[in-house]
Parts: structure tokens; C-alpha cells; sequence
């Protein structure tokens, strides 16, 4: 009697095993269809925003594009370089979600001061401010995985989805402590 009822719990167990393998399993599958989902619908914005703004620009091998505004002088800054910026950061439909304090209404109140490859920022801030020098401004296309990846910016107001592009317009405002 005890040894049918622990086959019966044993049975029990293995197909709640089972099915809980096959649940994970299905369910796994249909996030890898979600996630590349949204990696394609940015993929194709981001495309379209392209072709309409800057139809001529070339990625960096990154998948960045970086259009050069204004040209700044001296050296090209480097990994390690401290740095202050100024900056705005939209969405890729025009949602302004941040800058530094007073920048889109021509004040330069209080730039963003930085190390160059400390990883502080996102990789598509990183990479551009290594094709500027002091002076320099620059505007930024920077897929997801250049900015907050598939999980996106949760803290930010207005928080940053996943799988979404950014825009920044980027000032060198002064090399701190060259490299």
C-alpha cells in the first residue's frame, strides 16, 4: 500500500516536472518571437529615420551614426580622457527625455563631466565623444544596443522602453584631464 502511493506521488511529480519543462519551453519561445519582434520594429524606425534625416551617413561599424555639426580643434579625445559635455537625448519620435541643465534653451549651466571608457554613459555617447575634439558638436543615432539594450531605461522620466533608439546632440564643452 506505501509503495503504490509513492509511485502514485512519484508520477505525480514527473508530470508536474514535465509540464512545467514544457511550459518554460513554450514560454521561452514566445519571448525570443517578442524580443525579436521589437529588435525588428526598431530596426525598422530606426531605418525610416534614417532615409528621411540623414540618407547619406554611413554607420560606424557599431551600428552608430555620428554627424559632425561643428568641427571642433585640437586633439581627438581618447579612452581615459576626462571630459565635460553637453548634451539633449530624445526618443526617435522626437520625446525629449533629457539634457543638461539649460542646453536647448542656449544656456550652458552645468556640463556632464565624465571618463572616457569608464562605462558612466551609454556606448553610443562613448564611441561618439572619441571622434570629437573640444568644441566639436555632434548629432547621435544610437540603436538600443548602444544605448539601454532590450530592458531598456525604467529610472529615467519618462522611462526608455527596450529595444529603443536615441538621439543626442552632443557639445564638447572641454577636455578636463587629457589622457
Amino acid at each position: 500500500m506505501i509503495m503504490m502511493n509513492l509511485n502514485r506521488i512519484m508520477k505525480r511529480i514527473f508530470s508536474g516536472l514535465i509540464l512545467t519543462a514544457l511550459a518554460i519551453v513554450i514560454f521561452s519561445c514566445g519571448d525570443d518571437n517578442n524580443l525579436e519582434q521589437l529588435r525588428n520594429n526598431e530596426l525598422a524606425l530606426l531605418d525610416k529615420y534614417i532615409l528621411t534625416n540623414y540618407p547619406n551617413e554611413e554607420p560606424t561599424p557599431s551600428g552608430l551614426y555620428y554627424i559632425e555639426e561643428v568641427k571642433g580643434e585640437g586633439d581627438t579625445i581618447v579612452p581615459g580622457d576626462r571630459i565635460r559635455i553637453f548634451y539633449a537625448t530624445w526618443l526617435i519620435d522626437s520625446t525629449l527625455i533629457d539634457q543638461t541643465n539649460g542646453y536647448l534653451d542656449g544656456y550652458r549651466f552645468e556640463p556632464l563631466e565624465f571618463v572616457v571608457g569608464a562605462g558612466s554613459v551609454i556606448g553610443g555617447l562613448e564611441e561618439a565623444v572619441t571622434y570629437m575634439q573640444a568644441g566639436s558638436v555632434g548629432n547621435l543615432v544610437a540603436n538600443s544596443a548602444l544605448a539601454y539594450g532590450q530592458n531598456g531605461n525604467t529610472s529615467g522620466n519618462p522611462p526608455v522602453p527596450g529595444f529603443t533608439t536615441l538621439l543626442m546632440q552632443v557639445e564638447i564643452y572641454k577636455i578636463v584631464e587629457p589622457k
